[in-house]
């Protein structure tokens, strides 16, 4: 499965090519490990049917997000 976005296009014509966008994991990693034993490559990843949430991460990833987007703000 070849994970695809379009979050490029925002960016593509701006003339700084520099932009922060991340795939933080976010399943459970017991769940993850799971489905990993059971044969799926990329399980739970976005624009996927079995697309799975755990929503403990939501703070741990939001703050990933916002330490990249500071640090190329610093540069």
């Amino acid at each position: 499965m070849a994970i695809q976005e379009g979050f490029h296009h925002l960016v593509i014509h701006n003339r700084k090519k520099v932009y922060d966008f991340m795939l933080v994991g976010i399943a459970n990693p017991t769940v993850f490990m799971k489905a990993v034993k059971e044969g799926e490559t990329f399980p739970f990843s976005n624009h996927n049917s079995n697309f799975d949430i755990d929503l403990s991460a939501i703070p741990l990833g939001t703050a990933i997000g916002t330490l990249g987007l500071l640090e190329i703000f610093r540069k």
